[in-house]
């Protein structure tokens, strides 16, 4: 709708009546008092105003006024609104490589919208061409071509620029879009009769043409009826099994000339367990089938025995359905008499042995007086290799847990399990002892440290001034070995005892005082530092230990640690260091450093009257 040549003014009437549609009023331009334009009532007349009743009569009665001079039109989206002109051409696309053809026809299709002049082309579907097809151009307005030059199609209107129109497309022009040449060779009835009425074609300028020939889509066409079994195409081949069967439900005749031994035998077949030894052959192997011959047509089928994980690949047949031929000029062909257990038979060039066969076949047999041997053996004796795994000797880096896992857990070897509760009870439990080296004459001492929680040791030398030898760490935390090849556990940690570490003789002298407390408490790891079995132990041989603090000991009778050791040497007690220890710290609880010898007569006796309770 256009608007009258006449200017709008925002008035300001009050309760003029001219507000009763709630809108501004379209008035003529001219100076106060301002005078109220009329109503048109003919299209002639664009001076006045048109109304809003008007309007609202004029769509009740479906008149159209705009625009509102006898020369209007409707617009070209409503005149044209969903006209699509179609015309069908083709073009030629040369073919390089190729011995069958040397171009081939493509046909499309040109959509024309009327509307806004674009163009859409589709291009015709062919089946089993390999070559993408569908939209060739999508639907937009384009350019024509001048000079030679490239066209293009453009989204973009241009003043300058000239455009393919319907009076392009006349039956038997050649039109360049994008440097192909399409040929228009006819196009659909609507068209014909529209550019006949609005644009003055003849009917030379719609009269039809023929699209060329095209021989490779021609012949490509035969190829696929004989493939596609269309009726009354020969394609030399046998009718599917079930196609003959299906069309015989449906009430084709079929010959019962060879009826007889179906109705006979139906789907009886004989089995038979065949083996291929194809060894003699690079790559080859010993293969297993099952062979079906079928009494009712004489046919045998070959059908592969599937082992899970055997690395072939599970095709479901060697040999389909079908006659087997012998071997020669292909006129013979095997029957079951020719079927025997040992027998070797020719399967296509195959060399295979009937090996077994089932309790049935052999019923058969036996019923025409041929007696079967016994079945052979389907899997040849093959001597087994016995292979043992040697462990690598461990050099050096890492712990040996983790180099025994590289040799057994495979390409990522996950990390070694630790006994979790072992580790979180002795976390922190760390054994330490003072040592000697004993092939060095230089009294160097060590202090060895032994942690329980994962059954390592470390080696540490305290720096001694003047001696001429740097102090530090000797050995690094790690798991140490004995000659034998086992580790040293916390039981072997106890004073007096000889640790063979690196081709070096530690001996250990002693223990400080939370060493010892740990040992005496945990009497079931550490025997040595039980108390109640050094007793034991001493307590047969109380009186020669009596005897003995009385013949040597006066005065005082007070004892030191090395008396206690040259007593339990003299009286020929089985006692080591670390139980003679054992022993004195439970005499000398205030670490005096002496005390009687009564008060070990005297602890020997309250432990024999406990005992004999």
């Amino acid at each position: 709708m256009v608007n009258s040549p006449v200017q709008r003014h925002d008035l300001s009437l009050g309760d003029s009546p001219l507000l009763q549609f709630g809108r501004p009023t379209t008035v003529p331009s001219m100076d106060p008092p301002f005078v109220l334009s009329k109503e048109v009532n003919t299209p002639n007349d664009v001076s006045g105003r048109y109304s809003l009743l008007r309007q609202k009569r004029d769509r009740e009665n479906n008149q159209i006024a705009l625009p509102f001079c006898p020369e209007s039109r409707l617009p070209s989206f409503l005149e044209h609104d969903r006209r699509v002109l179609l015309f069908n051409v083709y073009y030629e696309e040369t073919v390089l490589q190729s011995a069958t053809e040397d171009k081939r026809i493509m046909k499309c299709k040109i959509f024309f919208y009327v509307e806004d002049g674009t163009i859409e082309i589709i291009q015709t579907k062919q089946d089993n061409s390999g070559i993408p097809q569908g939209v060739f151009l999508t639907r937009k307005r384009v350019q024509k071509i001048f000079g030679g030059g490239r066209g293009a199609a453009v989204d973009t209107d241009d003043v300058d620029t000239e455009y393919y129109e319907i009076d392009d497309f006349k039956i038997g022009n050649d039109v360049e879009i994008y440097s192909r040449i399409f040929h228009i060779v006819d196009c659909n009835e609507s068209t014909k009769n529209y550019v006949m009425e609005h644009h003055g074609w003849n009917q030379g300028d719609v009269a039809p043409l023929s699209f060329p020939r095209d021989s490779f889509a021609e012949g490509n066409k035969a190829k696929m009826q004989k493939e596609s079994g269309v009726p009354g195409v020969d394609r030399k081949r046998k009718m599917h099994d079930l196609k003959e069967v299906m069309e015989s439900m449906l009430g084709k005749q079929v010959s019962t000339t060879d009826r007889g031994a179906f109705l006979t035998f139906g789907q009886e077949a004989l089995c038979f367990h065949i083996i291929w030894d194809d060894r003699e052959r690079l790559y080859g192997d010993i293969q297993y089938y099952r062979l079906f011959y079928y009494l009712a047509d004489d046919n045998i089928e070959i059908q592969p025995i599937l082992k899970k994980n055997d690395g072939k690949y599970a095709f479901p047949k060697l040999l389909k359905r079908m006659k087997l031929p012998k071997p020669g000029n292909g006129s013979e062909y095997y029957s079951w008499k020719d079927l025997c257990i040992g027998k070797v038979i020719d399967i296509f060039g195959r060399s295979m042995q009937l090996a077994t066969c089932d309790l049935s076949t052999r019923e058969h047999y036996k019923s025409h007086g041929i007696m079967l041997k016994s079945d052979m053996p389907l899997e040849p004796e093959i001597e087994k290799i016995k292979c043992v795994r040697q462990i690598p000797p461990y050099n050096g880096f890492g712990s040996e847990e983790d180099s025994l896992r590289s040799c057994t857990g495979g390409i990522n070897p996950p990390p070694a399990k630790r006994d979790i509760t072992v580790v979180r009870e002795k976390l922190g439990v760390i054994l330490r002892f003072n040592a000697c080296l004993l092939s060095d004459e230089t009294n160097r001492r060590f202090v060895i440290q032994y942690f329980m929680e994962n059954d390592t040791m470390s080696i540490q030398e305290p720096p001694i001034q003047n001696s001429g030898i740097m102090g530090g760490k000797f050995l690094s935390r790690g798991v140490v070995k004995k000659n034998d090849g086992d580790i040293y556990l916390a039981t072997d940690m106890y004073t007096g005892n000889v640790l063979d570490i690196m081709c070096h003789q530690f001996e250990l002298l002693n223990a400080d005082e939370y060493s010892y407390r740990l040992m005496e408490n945990d009497s079931k790891t550490f025997l040595l530092s039980s108390y109640a079995n050094v007793i034991a132990k001493i307590e047969s041989r109380k009186d020669d230990i009596c005897k003995y603090f009385a013949t040597e000991y006066s005065g005082e009778n007070k004892i030191t640690f090395d008396d206690l050791s040259t007593c339990s040497e003299r009286v020929v007690l089985s006692l080591n260091k670390q139980e003679i220890l054992t022993l004195w710290r439970k005499l000398d609880k205030r670490r005096k450093g002496k005390v009687s010898f009564t008060k070990l007569i005297k602890l020997l006796e309250s432990e024999s009257h406990q005992n004999a309770v």
